[in-house]
């Protein structure tokens, strides 16, 4: 079984624009995706999570880099602005909002009516991490096939060990300690019959 969750960071940094760089502000935008992998044991007394590691997210596309040059802060300015760009309404929608509160902080601070009308020159980082949650049960069966007594990856024996788990698109069974290492090595199958984990 297997359980996702989202996890959006966003980090603004703002300063008022140098005259140079025009009458519009600038905002340069980078997005970074990546995976975070889990397995939880789901017959611990305490449903111990352990984390496989983390890695870029392969599928996410090549543009990661957005320069948008933006007349005005306003909210409904800034968010149709982001939706053309980043094409995903949630994802605009926060980074929006961490946008037009950076700029009406910046903004505040000034008493000169000319400074707040000085475009902005900001610097946004979005981090957006998939959690995955891999559960893998352990094998209950108290007797083994003969097929099945030896631990495929570390080529011990399983029937005197209480920590062993089957994977869950096959009937093949190993140590818990081997397959959360096979796994963290982002081998996502079963090391016999190399059917997907997921």
């Amino acid at each position: 079984m297997e359980t996702e969750s989202f996890k959006l960071g966003v980090q603004v940094d703002a300063t008022s624009q140098a005259p140079l760089l025009g009458f519009l502000s600038t905002v340069i935008i980078t997005v970074d995706r990546e995976f975070e992998e889990f397995l939880i044991d789901e017959n611990d007394d305490d449903h111990s999570i352990k984390s496989l590691g983390s890695y870029p997210d392969s599928s996410s596309t090549p543009d990661s880099l957005f320069i948008l040059k933006l007349r005005t802060m306003e909210p409904e300015d800034v968010l149709l602005t982001l939706k053309t760009q980043l094409h995903d309404d949630l994802l605009s929608g926060h980074v929006g909002d961490e946008i037009v509160v950076k700029a009406q902080q910046i903004r505040s601070k000034s008493s000169d009516l000319r400074s707040t009308q000085q475009p902005l020159f900001m610097i946004v980082s979005v981090k957006l991490t998939q959690k995955v949650y891999d559960v893998v049960p352990r094998c209950s069966a108290p007797s083994l096939d003969t097929d099945l007594e030896t631990c495929a990856i570390c080529l011990e024996d399983l029937s005197g060990s209480e920590e062993y788990c089957q994977m869950p698109n096959c009937s093949h069974c190993y140590h818990e300690d081997c397959v959360t290492e096979w796994t963290k090595r982002h081998n996502d199958s079963c090391p016999l019959c190399r059917k997907q984990f997921y």
